[in-house]
């Protein structure tokens, strides 16, 4: 037999065992729906046993959105019609990019890409046509010193992270989510890291210190965020001031925080912490000449990193809007008594 008759029958023999593999998911997948389907019937008619049924009822779940990721994860090849792996820079190099060439960066997570198709994954922003319309924008753009960070985890070898990690990106980046982020992104961009403000390591903190060291700051917020207060993640900025926005639903008043922005000298750094409604400044403020940054949770994620905690939905600070309101309506929120803070404030918009 030649080499070129073992290539063919070693194909063939792929595609065979590629067809079985799709009949057995297939099957997998019909059992697991019948099971989901009768645990939740039993969930609500048997309350003796609900707390058993209901631990079943998320295994069954787990294991089924471990299949649907399976031929994403083994690159079947019918899917590699549709889904690719962007381009991401490492999170050194992203970092490497706002300090040494100063662009500046716009972030989209998950929430992100749900508000696009105006789903509301948050408390603090209901669903916004226009909000999903700049995003969509700033997707759209090819900026050269603007980058557009993605998580990297989304699309990478789930066996290189923890099981519980690779369970809750899987739980998220279901086939029709994958279809829709192969839909808007681009085999041909570079993206950034869009967890080059996570932090998990004193190295951690001194890399991203070194994107504002010496730097003439504002902050654009929210009136209940309080980036740096009560700690010294900020403490090397030459100076800050603040422009604060609404705590829930800024884009409401998008306009407004943009025109406050704009008032500012060029050569100040803009950092952005407001939900989503900071990835579309982030855009709109490169365009106007500023080096502008969303650097989202970083500041929650080194007060998760000071007090040992496991994340940042584990940190409650009374004066702060913490990840834990995001997914918990009603939690009060202390007024901030700073009189440093109060300060810096130079406009608010409610």
């Amino acid at each position: 037999m030649s080499k070129e008759d073992d290539i063919i029958a070693r194909i063939n023999e792929l595609e065979a065992e590629n067809a079985e593999y799709k009949k057995w998911r297939e099957s997998i997948n019909m059992l697991l729906h019948q099971m989901m389907d009768m645990l939740t019937k039993l969930t609500e008619n048997d309350k003796d046993n609900k707390g058993e049924f209901t631990r079943l009822w998320e295994y069954s779940l787990i294991n089924r959105y471990r299949i649907d990721s399976l031929p994403f994860e083994l690159q079947d090849p019918d899917y590699k019609s549709f889904f690719y792996k962007p381009k991401i820079l490492s999170k050194s190099e992203t970092i490497k990019q706002l300090i040494e060439n100063r662009k500046s960066i716009a972030r989209l997570g998950d929430g992100e890409f749900a508000a696009i198709v105006e789903q509301k994954r948050w408390n603090f922003q209901d669903v916004s046509e226009v909000l999903a319309q700049k995003l969509k924008e700033v997707l759209a753009s090819d900026e050269e010193g603007l980058l557009i960070g993605l998580h990297p985890t989304f699309y990478m070898n789930l066996s290189d992270i923890p099981e519980y990690d690779a369970d809750s990106v899987r739980a998220y980046m279901r086939p029709m989510v994958r279809r829709l982020h192969a839909q808007l992104l681009s085999p041909e961009k570079t993206y950034g890291d869009a967890k080059f403000n996570n932090i998990n390591t004193l190295d951690d903190v001194n890399n991203l210190k070194k994107i504002w060291n010496g730097r003439e700051c504002i902050f654009i917020e929210g009136c209940q965020t309080g980036m740096g207060v009560g700690n010294d993640l900020f403490d090397n900025c030459k100076s800050i001031e603040r422009i604060l926005g609404p705590a829930e639903n800024a884009i409401n008043r998008y306009d407004d925080i943009m025109n406050e922005a704009v008032k500012q000298p060029k050569d100040k750094l803009i950092l952005l912490a407001l939900g989503p409604t900071a990835t579309a400044l982030a855009y709109d403020l490169y365009k106007e000449g500023y080096q502008a940054i969303d650097i989202g949770h970083a500041d929650l994620a080194y007060e998760a990193f000071i007090r040992n905690a496991p994340n940042i939905y584990s940190v409650n600070i009374p004066y702060k809007y913490c990840s834990i309101n995001e997914k918990v309506s009603g939690l009060k929120i202390e007024e901030i008594n700073d009189k440093e803070y109060n300060a810096q404030v130079i406009a608010k918009i409610e």
